[in-house]
């Protein structure tokens, strides 16, 4: 359906809210168990105060989806999958208090195996949808779903409206859960399958279709790429609204721009009703649809698209109550000691230098691939690690960091550290590779240069920021960047990377290394480059958040202050400031070589730091 604008006003029309959720992580209430306290403005107990307010605002018929990545990414997430046999999982509770109409799947939603996927799913009332299945099933999970409403018209009359609703995620899931997913299900890519699933709707007689899209815009051109929305907005007909995600970004946001065909002021990607709430239940999606009835069929004259932050005072006492259980195993489980650290841990200036929590996953990765290429070819190459931390503020807030104190290792510090459940791979890189990836990473860099300008670009995930432990990485990071933020090449001429070495020597275009990264990034999560030339790939079954746990489990951790993986060249004396946590107050000391001055607290809570590189 398009839109249309008219003037006609003796048509009747009427309205449709769509609300919706996406990448909720398991975040079920504001307390978060890694830090062990409350984090205001997060989870569902929250945002359920503002969904209520925003059905019961609305001046026509509502509709509520969530958009996926719902059952992991919170030790609460992990704890439910663990007893899932003997209770109800939380979300399926949650979602009918809630009266969800639909939900659609994330790609971290398949982190725990596709046995314990069918369980929930069956526990849940609701659809479960995803379009994107090209072989292979999921018991219980919906390629498309028909929702009915009547509208009130202001012609006084009430009319019957059918809303198709599809769900499509990126097609890389299957390689970042490859050993859940392997020989049991393929995707097609989000285009294809979303033609697929409006096809099937359009016969089904749905008026409108909302597209549930678990990907994000980006400019990139190919159908398969991980963030495959405005493609979805500009080649795909038949979408009356989409709900966006995958990314943890919001829109409308100005961040967006006609780069990705974005309107952030009208809240389009293509002239499509757009929406993407963010990430731990901060957001609700708001869609607002004006629709015409116009021979005997509706169409859509005009839209508004908002978004509406999570109560920071009230939470909704019924899902206090469904989550409570959960909560209350999870801390019990985050007690548990595990080992011993003789340092502080934490990723308070990982955009400065590479920290501690970098370094201990690096050992970890390494260790792993070191036991499973021995004695094989690949063990006479040289081994690194890439490693990005995860846990970097951003749009998580200023609680999102780790931060493990000397003294006793608990579950929770290894929560912090590795949030998600990776696999450890391995790839067999060349030197120029190697610089190219460096160069990739370096977009995590604010693209100008000026008085106490942001030395972070807001716009770029940290987690594709990769340091590569185990060479030396000189970086210019104010010259201007070879990729996007979406890891594209816009410039091959730009360098930011001055040297690459290797044990004090300059690494080679033709120089070959055995670098082990996690499952997304080897899979292609980030797009960085080398990968589809990569000379062999080793993939393991050993999951990251494990390898640490069996690094913990021999002895105490001692890290040391090992030199960064990498350091700034060529800019010396050049003022910026970094955000970081309020509890990096107390650790200055560890990055005394830039002369480190607080500024004070900014309006989301974070310390900011004037700094000199």
């Amino acid at each position: 359906m398009n839109i249309i604008e008219s003037s006609q006003s003796s048509l009747p029309y009427g309205q449709l809210r769509i609300m919706a959720t996406s990448d909720v992580h398991m975040h079920l209430t504001s307390w978060d168990s890694r830090i062990d306290k409350r984090a205001p403005g997060t989870g569902l107990d929250q945002l359920a105060t503002t969904i209520n307010q925003a059905r019961r605002a609305a001046t026509g018929a509502t509709i509520l989806l969530d958009n996926g990545d719902t059952l992991q990414g919170t030790p609460e997430g992990d704890v439910a999958a663990r007893g899932l046999e003997n209770a109800q999982h939380p979300w399926a509770a949650i979602s009918k208090a809630l009266a969800y109409d639909a939900g659609g799947l994330g790609n971290h939603d398949f982190d725990f195996g596709k046995p314990f996927l069918e369980q929930v799913v069956d526990q849940i009332e609701m659809p479960v949808l995803c379009s994107s299945l090209s072989s292979g099933r999921i018991n219980g999970v919906q390629s498309t779903a028909l929702i009915s409403r009547k509208i009130d018209c202001d012609d006084g009359h009430k009319r019957p409206i059918s809303i198709g609703v599809f769900s499509v995620l990126p097609p890389q899931t299957v390689y970042w859960c490859h050993h859940q997913l392997a020989n049991h299900i393929t995707l097609q890519s989000g285009p294809e399958a979303a033609m697929d699933a409006i096809t099937q709707l359009r016969g089904q007689g749905a008026d409108i279709i909302i597209a549930l899209c678990h990907s994000g815009p980006s400019n990139d051109t190919e159908p398969g790429s991980e963030n495959f929305a405005t493609l979805l907005a500009r080649h795909v007909h038949g979408i009356d609204a989409m709900v966006m995600g995958h990314t943890h970004q919001r829109f409308p946001d100005p961040a967006y721009g006609p780069e990705v065909w974005a309107d952030p002021v009208k809240g389009t990607i293509a002239d499509i009703p757009a929406v993407m709430p963010g990430v731990a239940a901060q957001s609700l999606g708001v869609i607002d649809l004006k629709l015409m009835w116009e021979n005997d069929a509706w169409q859509v004259s005009g839209h508004s698209v908002s978004l509406l932050s999570a109560n920071l005072r009230t939470a909704d006492p019924e899902i206090s109550a469904l989550a409570a259980p959960t909560l209350a195993a999870t801390s019990t489980v985050m007690d548990n000691a595990l080992t011993t650290t003789n340092q502080n841990i934490n990723s308070f200036f990982a955009g400065l230098r590479t920290g501690a929590d970098s370094h201990l996953m690096a050992r970890a990765m390494t260790r792993v691939i070191s036991d499973t290429v021995a004695g094989t070819s690949l063990a006479s190459l040289p081994l690194i690690a890439a490693v990005a931390s995860t846990s970097v503020g951003g749009i998580g807030g200023p609680n999102n960091f780790v931060h493990v104190p000397s003294g006793v290792v608990q579950e929770r510090h290894l929560k912090m550290i590795c949030p998600h459940h990776d696999s450890i791979f391995a790839v067999v890189l060349t030197g120029a590779d190697l610089r190219n990836w460096a160069e990739r990473a370096a977009v995590i860099f604010a693209p100008t240069q000026g008085i106490l300008s942001p030395l972070i670009n807001a716009n770029a995930p940290f987690f594709n920021f990769d340091a590569l432990i185990g060479l030396q990485t000189e970086i210019n990071p104010f010259v201007p960047a070879r990729f996007d933020v979406n890891g594209k090449v816009v410039d091959p001429n730009a360098a930011r990377i001055v040297s690459l070495t290797h044990s004090g020597v300059e690494v080679r275009a033709d120089d070959r290394f055995l670098v082990a990264v996690t499952s997304y990034r080897g899979s292609g999560g980030g797009k960085f480059p080398g990968l589809n030339t990569a000379e062999e790939i080793v993939r393991t079954k050993a999951d990251l958040h494990s390898a640490i746990r069996d690094v913990c489990a021999a002895g105490p951790i001692t890290i040391g202050h090992p030199e960064s993986a990498w350091r700034f060249a060529n800019v010396t004396g050049q003022e910026v400031t970094i955000d970081t946590s309020p509890a990096a107050k107390g650790q200055l000391s560890d990055i005394a070589a830039f002369h480190p001055r607080p500024m004070g607290l900014t309006d989301d809570g974070f310390l900011r730091l004037r700094v000199s590189l």
